[in-house]
């Protein structure tokens, strides 16, 4: 979900509102809109924009890639001023960065929301020969230019943790001068300035699922490869990321992961904001219970020389084969490094993204296709959701009726002019098991009040040296009970906790965790990741890392 400012959020909660969009040309002082700004006067603003259209968001997880369609400006001529605009250009504004922000009437420019930053790629005349039409994409096309230019000549060798590698492919220019990870040859790299990557958004994602050496790739390359590929297959695909395109026209990353609905705030789907009847479809097609691996990439032989093939049992009994198998090959997995240190995390990788691919999979997920107000344009594609609706059939519990369940958003697009969203949502099993997150999480095994509740010894000694610290309370799927109660004390020997009043009773299998994923300690963090009732990753005993 995108995040706002206070006087965006009170416009946007408004039930009458008007939308207004400005287009805004890199070095230019005049920007285009629908309706002058508060503020805003011919001065600095022009209503010479007719519409936009289109910024679609789809994502594929299991291929390591996202589509972000081109935004299409209409801008009207008025006394030949664009004209005269263009030829001040020698290119005349292909490659031109341009910035589209959305808002309200009555709302200042600074207050809008930026809702693309991307460069002219195209650029039309209407059939009247009065509009003019500029095509404006994101910078993914940078993605298209080949690195490792020097490989057939010389081989290259990459080693250390995955999104490191990442970041020093995207940002190496072979001066050191362009950022922490400019430390590559510039043949082996794109050289994107360091403005055009969300390169702190990166290292969260880094910190937050793939920390220290807890991933670790050594890749070797006789070839020049595209950019795009290397990374989607190589990086993306193995450890189930996707590339996106923020606000700001910056490159970067999204895990496909779990929800945190303790710390991820997103928009609900209802019955009060989706025009008409969901479209239902079981989506039986879309069920895969094997996934094959390849590792151990020999480059002498040019082959794997490991394959590992995983098949869903219980699924592939009951229904049969899904599509072909979903294959994973990635040459920088080894069941042998230098050094041995970092061997063991292959194996783990692996069978948790085996574990990833059949939580969303094996049983198909169900697939629902609706249309929404406008108001819902803040969601994009990769979101959590929760999806209320009392005529949609519930067939595993043979009900009708959803009731905040959580489904993830794979399909966005916004109709700017009618004012309206189309959604995709798939059902992928968030609500099938227990989720928590990465630092100590203690689940409520009784409760007397609203102040007391009893937790198992092992999660009390998780908090045993913390100091009155603000937890949130979620039930067992992860949605907000409560958020910044204070835990007063914590009993390690009978497991007894107290806190301020919660203004509810736990229930037995509430989960109670930290209230800032930021406040834990790296040994808290080494706690892990509760995947579901039956598949903890990772003890302060054994220092694993969460691997998603």
């Amino acid at each position: 979900m995108l995040t706002t400012n206070s006087t965006f959020s009170a416009k946007h909660d408004l039930d009458y509102k008007i939308p207004m969009y400005t287009v805004s040309f890199d070095g230019e002082s005049i920007s285009y809109c629908n309706h002058l700004p508060l503020g805003g006067g011919s001065e600095s603003h022009k209503k010479y924009l007719k519409s936009i259209s289109g910024l679609a968001q789809k994502v594929n997880p299991e291929s390591g890639s996202a589509s972000i369609s081109s935004i299409t400006i209409n801008i009207i001529d008025y006394d030949d001023e664009i004209t005269a605009l263009l030829a001040t250009d020698t290119y005349y504004f292909h490659r031109k960065k341009t910035t589209i922000k959305a808002g309200y009437m009555g709302m200042a420019e600074e207050n809008m929301m930026t809702v693309m930053t991307g460069w002219v790629t195209g650029l039309k005349l209407s059939k009247d020969l009065i509009v003019y039409q500029f095509a404006v994409t994101d910078p993914t096309k940078w993605m298209q230019r080949k690195i490792f230019r020097g490989a057939e000549d010389s081989i290259v060798t990459l080693s250390g943790n995955p999104i490191n590698i990442l970041l020093a492919c995207l940002t190496s220019t072979g001066d050191g001068d362009n950022g922490a990870y400019d430390y590559y040859v510039a043949a082996n790299s794109l050289g994107i300035d360091t403005d055009y990557i969300n390169v702190t958004a990166i290292e969260k994602v880094r910190d937050d699922w793939f920390p220290g050496d807890s991933h670790y790739m050594k890749i070797t390359i006789d070839e020049r490869i595209k950019a795009k590929d290397f990374f989607e297959k190589e990086i993306f695909k193995p450890l189930n990321l996707y590339p996106i395109i923020d606000g700001q026209g910056r490159f970067s990353i999204k895990p496909f992961k779990p929800p945190l609905a303790a710390t991820e705030e997103v928009q609900s789907f209802n019955e009060d904001n989706i025009i008409g009847l969901p479209k239902w479809d079981a989506n039986l097609s879309s069920l895969v219970n094997e996934v094959e691996f390849h590792y151990d990439y020999d480059l002498d032989d040019d082959e794997f020389d490991t394959q590992l093939f995983y098949v869903d049992s219980t699924s592939i009994n009951n229904r049969g084969p899904g599509k072909k198998p979903i294959t994973i090959k990635t040459k920088g997995l080894h069941t042998s490094y230098s050094p041995s240190s970092m061997t063991g995390h292959t194996l783990d990788i692996l069978s948790t993204r085996k574990d990833r691919i059949f939580g969303r999979f094996a049983t198909p997920p169900i697939k629902l296709k609706l249309k929404t107000f406008f108001s819902r344009w803040l969601s994009e594609a990769g979101d959590i959701v929760p999806f209320t609706h009392s005529k949609v059939p519930d067939i595993a519990a043979g009900t009708r009726g959803y009731t905040a369940e959580r489904m993830e958003i794979i399909n966005r697009s916004v109709d700017w002019a009618k004012g309206n969203v189309s959604i995709e949502l798939l059902n992928t099993g968030f609500a099938k098991g227990t989720y928590g997150v990465i630092s100590p999480a203690m689940t409520v095994v009784s409760a007397s009040d609203a102040e007391n509740f009893v937790v198992s010894v092992a999660d009390a000694a998780k908090y045993a040296d913390l100091t009155s610290p603000e937890v949130q309370v979620c039930d067992s799927k992860m949605r907000q009970r409560k958020v910044n109660a204070t835990l007063l004390t914590v009993n390690t020997t009978t497991g007894a906790c107290a806190c301020d009043a919660l203004g509810f009773t736990p229930d037995a299998g509430d989960i109670v965790l930290f209230a800032d994923y930021d406040d834990c300690t790296d040994e808290q963090k080494k706690w892990g990741f509760i995947a579901n009732s039956s598949n903890k990753l990772g003890t302060a005993e054994d220092d694993a890392h969460l691997i998603i």
